[in-house]
């Protein structure tokens, strides 16, 4: 797992994996994202325990958009120390999968998040974290590959 970012000497860590995606449209080139009014992330979060990667996305997903995924691939993994401001210092392991909304199942129980539709190249360094504008740059990159 790659690392971005650099971790603060003579501080405790705690392990924080998580789970997150890109959503594609196939049918143009924006992916989904979110945003609580300030900040832009991915949808996704926290694996709790006992669950997987893929149940953990499946239960943020609906949680945050009230939509279940399809065509779910695993795109990439990359790690980074951060803090945040409601659980501390966290060694984020991040596992980023990119997918297709398919159905509408529920209404989101996160009402502050709202998936905005976005070109990849517009928003990679409005990304709220480092690791998540470091996992754009890799789309943008690998975008040919990923919609054709």
């Amino acid at each position: 797992m790659k690392y971005v970012g650099s971790k603060e000497e003579n501080i405790e860590y705690r392990k924080r994996p998580g789970a997150y995606t890109i959503i594609i449209n196939q049918n143009d080139d924006k992916v989904g994202i979110v945003t609580d009014g300030e900040d832009y992330f991915y949808l996704g979060g926290g694996i709790e325990k006992g669950e997987t990667e893929l149940e953990a996305l499946k239960r943020e997903l609906i949680e945050e958009s009230g939509y279940t995924i399809k065509n779910i691939r695993k795109f990439n993994e990359v790690g980074s120390y951060i803090y945040a401001e409601d659980k501390g210092f966290l060694d984020v392991e991040a596992y980023v999968y990119i997918a297709e909304f398919d159905e509408k199942v529920a209404e989101p129980i996160e009402k502050d998040h709202t998936v905005l539709w976005v070109k990849p190249e517009e928003y990679k360094d409005k990304m709220f974290r480092e690791w998540q504008r470091y996992v754009m740059e890799r789309f943008i990159e690998e975008k040919r590959r990923i919609y054709y």
